[in-house]
C-alpha cells in the first residue's frame, strides 16, 4: 500500500503512513448492507509537523535488543516486556443496562424487586509493546523502565499510561 500524501510505501495492515503520518486509507469491498457504510469509523485526525517529527524520531532510533539500555554491555542481559500507551476513546456499552431496565420493568411489578445495571466502560488505547533490556550490573544497581530509548519520544507523543507484562496480558485487541 502507497501513501497518498507522499508516496511511501507501507505495510497493509498499516493505518499510518510510516513516513509522514497521514490516514491510510484502504480499499473496501461493495456489500449489500447500507448499515456497512454508517458503522464504518472515522480516521483519526492527521498528525502535525512537531508529532510527525516525533514518529520519525522514534523509529529511527535503534531498540538496542543485544545491548543493555542503560550502559550499553553486550553480555548477562536481561529483558522485561513492558507497554506506553495512549487513550484513542472510550465507548459505553449500554446493552445489558437496556436489559436490566427491561427486566426490572416486568419484575418490578411482579415480585416488587428489581435491579438497574450501570454501562460498562471500554477504552481504547493505541499502544506501544516494548521490551526493557539491562545487563546483570545496571539491573540492580539502578532499574528503570525509562531508560529504554523510546521512553521520552514516546512520552512526548503522548503515550503516558505504563503497562507492566501482567497488564499487558490482559489487554484484548481489537480487530
Amino acid at each position: 500500500m502507497f501513501c497518498c500524501d507522499c508516496g511511501a510505501p507501507n505495510p497493509e495492515s498499516a493505518s499510518y503512513c510510516h513516513k509522514c503520518g497521514s490516514t491510510l486509507y484502504k480499499k473496501t469491498t461493495e456489500t449489500s448492507n447500507p448499515l456497512h457504510l454508517r458503522n464504518t469509523p472515522k480516521p483519526e485526525p492527521k498528525l502535525t509537523q512537531q508529532q510527525r517529527r516525533l514518529v520519525d524520531d522514534i523509529f529511527s532510533i535503534d531498540q538496542k535488543r543485544y545491548e543493555c539500555h542503560a550502559c550499553g554491555r553486550t553480555e548477562n542481559l536481561y529483558s522485561w516486556d513492558f507497554g506506553l500507551a495512549k487513550k484513542t476513546g472510550t465507548k459505553r456499552d449500554w446493552s445489558m443496562t437496556a436489559w436490566s431496565v427491561v427486566v426490572s420493568a416486568v419484575t418490578l411489578p411482579l415480585l416488587g424487586a428489581g435491579g438497574l445495571e450501570l454501562p460498562g466502560k471500554n477504552t481504547r488505547l493505541s499502544l506501544l509493546r516494548l521490551q526493557l533490556v539491562l545487563c546483570g550490573v545496571c539491573r540492580h544497581k539502578n532499574f528503570a523502565y525509562d531508560f529504554h530509548p523510546w521512553w521520552e519520544p514516546a512520552k512526548r507523543l503522548g503515550y503516558t499510561e505504563f503497562y507492566d507484562a501482567n497488564q499487558l496480558k490482559r489487554l484484548q485487541p481489537v480487530h
